[in-house]
């Protein structure tokens, strides 16, 4: 199968155009869902709690989802969670309090872990070893697309319409094209766990292949999650205030660094790459605390663009190679729980430290943490063999 792979193939069409409808449906709804919790009359503490709850059972019930695809497919798992992708935004337009909205967004937590923990097991199966790293690259291009249309369209018609109804159509819609996208889709693999169980999620976690380049991967996405969330803070405070472009420049560097890293590491040891590409990061976020001008701006979302978007697929890739196949689900969603994790903590976490001690203070700290990732990994991660 791997020998016949071809990025044409209708596998790989198929789940890059689900990934992009999918991602699209639920971040239409990321700067749009606090005004939506407001219009029902929800406090301020209400809209934390019901853009929490999400991430939060997503988090929670991801690896049990990945295990569960190990053992008996990942078809079954990517289509239940593009179906209530679809199913669920119909709903909200039908709540009329928040209470309500909490469980909805629950199971759209369920639905998220569901579809991501068996999406990111398929297309590691997808993917030929010897090109591992170009292939998931590649596909992960397709939700960084998302990240740059969907917001701005969900935004456009608030503002414009201010109507909720027709946001959430938009959401359902993308949902309803990233169901038919996986009902296409070949299975990988027949009950993968079928002969090879998988292994408990606690011995997944404790082993060094994915324990470190997930510790790694959370360093990096605590970053990001400071950035993104507490940018259009701190830029007009240092007079750049169309701090917007920043967005438009990281997800084109981030397009383009997935897709070059990852067909570079096929070709040099991805553990050589994983450093480099973190001091890139490491440089763009200890830039921050001096921004003054929009070229600054700039050259920051370029360097983060190019570090965050290169190492992300590479650690990726190294924990495909590092997994054996009847494990790979429960890996995967072990590893990319530290994204949602490290994105939150960015938020949550150094936030705090921006309100006594000011945003260079927060800044310095997100870049502290990106090079204690860095060491972490230079030091820990012995040279390996990748399994085919």
């Amino acid at each position: 199968m791997h020998d016949e792979f071809r990025l044409t193939s209708k596998n790989f069409i198929a789940i890059c155009a689900a990934a992009f409808f999918y991602f699209g449906s639920f971040q239409i709804l990321i700067p749009t869902m606090p005004q939506y919790v407001a219009h029902l009359g929800g406090s301020p503490s209400q809209v934390g709690l019901v853009i929490g709850l999400f991430t939060l059972v997503a988090v929670i019930v991801r690896p049990y989802f990945g295990k569960l695809a190990d053992r008996h497919g990942r078809k079954p798992f990517m289509v239940g969670g593009t179906a209530f992708f679809f199913l669920l935004p119909l709903l909200y337009n039908h709540l009329n309090s928040v209470p309500p909205l909490y469980a909805a967004r629950s199971l759209h937590g369920l639905a998220h872990a569901s579809f991501m923990a068996a999406a990111n097991a398929y297309i590691a199966d997808l993917a030929p070893p010897h090109r591992r790293g170009e292939v998931i690259g590649i596909y992960g291009t397709f939700s960084v697309l998302a990240l740059a249309i969907f917001p701005a369209v969900g935004t456009a018609i608030i503002g414009r319409y201010g109507n909720f109804a027709y946001l959430f159509a938009v959401s359902a819609t993308a949902g309803l094209f990233a169901l038919l996208a996986t009902t296409v889709l070949g299975e990988t693999r027949r009950s993968p766990g079928a002969q090879n169980p998988p292994p408990r999620l606690l011995e997944v976690g404790r082993q060094k292949g994915v324990l470190i380049p997930s510790l790694t991967l959370f360093c990096g996405a605590l970053s990001y999650g400071t950035v993104i969330t507490f940018l259009p803070l701190f830029a007009p405070s240092r007079g750049v205030t169309n701090f917007g472009i920043f967005f438009t420049v990281y997800a084109a560097s981030t397009i383009f660094s997935r897709v070059v890293a990852g067909r570079v590491s096929d070709r040099i040891p991805r553990q050589k790459l994983v450093p480099p590409f973190m001091l890139i990061l490491l440089a763009g976020v200890l830039l921050l605390p001096s921004l003054h001008s929009m070229s600054l701006l700039l050259i920051i979302a370029v360097l983060f663009g190019l570090g965050f978007g290169s190492f992300m697929p590479v650690l990726n890739a190294l924990v495909v190679d590092l997994t054996p196949p009847y494990a790979r689900g429960s890996a995967l969603a072990f590893f990319t729980s530290f994204m949602d994790v490290g994105i939150t903590a960015g938020a949550m976490v150094l936030g705090p430290i921006g309100d006594k001690f000011g945003y260079p203070a927060m800044f310095y700290t997100a870049a502290a943490v990106v090079a204690a990732g860095f060491l972490v990994f230079l030091l820990t991660l012995k040279p390996y063999q990748p399994a085919k």
